[in-house]
């Protein structure tokens, strides 16, 4: 595909292509950054859904929290104290 040709798609067309997303790989926020890289790196993904767990107060078990990508952790690793 030519790059002129982009200007006609929209990121609704990239989504018919792509099909339906198939959630395989999740962490919960008492994951640690390790594994959490591991599991990043053994399936070559770049974000990953959070999940709660009921031992982190102020979210509900199994609840949807965010979606935390290899940029969000190296930008912490790099930046925190």
């Amino acid at each position: 595909m030519r790059v002129s040709a982009l200007e006609e798609y929209t990121v609704r067309h990239v989504l018919e292509y792509r099909g339906k997303p198939m959630l395989q790989h999740s962490v919960t926020e008492n994951d640690t950054i390790e594994d959490t890289l591991a599991l990043m790196n053994r399936y070559n993904i770049v974000s990953v859904p959070v999940f709660g767990s009921s031992s982190v107060s102020g979210s509900s078990d199994g609840a949807f929290v965010d979606i935390l990508s290899v940029y969000d952790l190296r930008d912490y690793i790099v930046n925190s104290p």
